[in-house]
């Protein structure tokens, strides 16, 4: 049961970036709403990282970071087919 958890928390940390730069998208350029969308959750994850206790915060790094780092290129890779040439 803790892996289909760790599995759906895995793929909202994924899909919470895309939704949010759609949104952003309607009141700023794609780009800037892509590194927005990505900054917004990577910033939370951070801070909710740092409230564990000092030796999992270490284990707790990968977890998101990696994600959060996989989906950066792949937003800015939609923010570049959205932009206007």
């Amino acid at each position: 049961m803790e892996a289909l958890f760790l599995l759906f928390a895995l793929a909202w940390s994924g899909l919470l970036p895309f939704l949010l730069a759609g949104a952003l998208c309607r009141s700023m350029a794609p780009t800037r709403a892509a590194l927005l969308a990505f900054g917004i959750p990577a910033a939370v994850h951070g801070a909710t990282t740092l409230l564990l206790e000092p030796g999992s915060r270490l284990s707790a790094l990968p977890f998101w970071g990696i994600p959060h780092l996989i989906l950066l290129p792949l937003l800015l890779l939609a923010a570049a087919k959205q932009s206007p040439r």
